[in-house]
């Protein structure tokens, strides 16, 4: 905290907020920390004559009307909003509860680091906070987590969530059609920078702000694919690793649908069970990308192709018969005529011979991309009581966990089936499992059943593949 200097007064709100220092500034404002009869707030003052845009404005309002709303122990409360002065030098302040403690991002500074189980217990935590506000009606989006606007507690060492988008500095970038950008770079993900910010985006500002937790690495040193290559070398467990993977997705479609499915998955991490709702997105992508893979296969240039050689075929074979009657009419009438026949002939086979090249040339100068699958065992985990339970509201099935192991490591996942009973489904089967080498997170079993009528015991069925979810 900074001392007071002589442009501040001492009070504020008509002596209700006697000023103590100076919590943070920003280029709209500063941030107090003041003494009111009920004890230490925080006062947030806007001066409107720094603001670049009625925009800035807008959002100062804007947080003083959400903080009214929300009632969550890890979110400051608010106190009270009012204005002082007049024309240009009106000020606006609003006042919360002050939470004593540290930034994440001063803990980061100060070298603290932090292990998997810290981590997660953070990460539930923050979760929690977003489940309670993207459950709002209508749904409060932060749109700006990162470890600055995360403070620890030190009564109870919890997170707190502050800094709704007022006055700290943030990324304000205009686009077309007049949409603003709310965020600060790096911790944003591709909608948001399109100026569409959803629930799906805070997941992803916290699975960043958790990644640079872990590897100490700056959002802004990452680039593409940087994200997804630090978690896959990150030291955690494969169950963590999971679910950091969909917290930070780029595209929605492969990010957690809630923070109650990520604090599913993330319990599951932690104690060493089945992750369910990721193992659903990792099915899902696996099949669009296969669904992808054969509309580019049906769309590509071979299949042209094979039009072209039927076409070709029966042109040579028309050409051969109206050749034929030809040669036999130009043998009969002289010798010059049969070797001019000859001589058409030989040239319409090198014609031939150069249109079967070049349609040869075309089919292999493009080939639809591949994906490299390797094959290896799984097996049904053993477990007494085994996984066997009705799939609770989703549908009458079964769950069953399983494992398998790459170079990469052991991992595991677990499959649904539709009714069924231990009889159908045995507990010690092993099974054909294919993966991505690079993310065998992404992969594919084949199911399993008993057939009775067989004393072989188990077989597989190759028509009745199965994609875990």
């Amino acid at each position: 905290m900074q001392e007071l200097d002589s442009n501040d007064p001492a009070t504020l709100g008509e002596g209700r907020y006697t000023l103590l220092g100076i919590l943070g500034e920003g280029s709209m404002g500063r941030t107090y920390l003041a003494q009111s009869a009920s004890g230490k707030v925080a006062v947030k003052a806007l001066y409107p004559s720094r603001l670049a845009t009625a925009k800035d404005l807008q959002l100062f309002v804007r947080e003083a009307e959400v903080l009214q709303k929300l009632s969550h122990p890890r979110i400051p409360s608010y106190v009270d909003a009012f204005d002082e002065g007049e024309g240009e030098g009106i000020r606006y302040h609003l006042v919360q509860e002050w939470v004593d403690g540290q930034t994440l991002r001063a803990k980061i500074d100060a070298g603290e680091r932090f292990d998997e189980a810290q981590i997660g217990r953070l990460m539930r935590q923050l979760l929690e906070i977003l489940e309670y506000m993207h459950g709002c009606d209508p749904p409060v989006v932060h749109r700006d987590m990162k470890p600055d606007n995360i403070i620890v507690r030190t009564s109870d060492d919890e997170p707190v969530l502050v800094d709704f988008g007022a006055v700290r500095e943030v990324v304000r970038l205009t686009m077309g059609g007049g949409s603003t950008i709310i965020g600060t770079y790096g911790y944003m993900p591709p909608e948001q920078l399109m100026g569409r910010a959803l629930p799906g985006s805070d997941l992803y500002s916290l699975g960043i702000t958790m990644l640079e937790l872990l590897t100490r690495q700056t959002p802004n040193d990452l680039h593409g694919e940087d994200a997804k290559r630090l978690i896959d070398a990150a030291n955690v467990s494969e169950g963590f690793r999971r679910v950091l993977r969909r917290m930070c997705a780029a595209s929605l479609v492969d990010r957690y649908d809630g923070a109650r499915h990520a604090i599913t998955d993330l319990d599951a991490a932690m104690g060493g069970g089945a992750l369910v709702h990721a193992g659903s997105i990792e099915a899902s992508i696996v099949r669009r990308v296969a669904e992808e893979e054969r509309a580019l296969k049906k769309a590509s240039a071979p299949g042209l192709t094979h039009i072209g050689y039927i076409t070709l075929i029966v042109l040579v074979i028309a050409g051969a018969i109206t050749g034929a009657v030809i040669v036999a009419n130009l043998l009969a009438a002289s010798f010059e005529g049969a070797f001019l026949a000859a001589g058409i002939v030989s040239g319409s086979g090198l014609l031939i011979t150069l249109v079967l090249l070049s349609m040869r040339y075309t089919h292999d100068a493009w080939e639809p991309p591949t994906m490299k699958w390797s094959k290896t065992r799984g097996k049904i985990l053993p477990y007494n009581p085994p996984l066997m339970e009705s799939v609770g509201g989703m549908f009458e099935g079964r769950a069953m966990q399983y494992v398998f192991k790459t170079p990469r490591g052991e991992h595991q996942g677990i499959f649904y089936v539709h009714g069924g009973t231990s009889e159908d489904y045995p507990l010690d089967g092993e099974f054909d499992v294919y993966y991505q080498p690079q993310n065998p997170q992404c992969h594919e079993v084949q199911d399993i059943r008993h057939d009775r009528a067989n004393d072989m015991g188990r077989l597989f069925d190759a028509r009745n593949t199965h994609t875990p979810e």
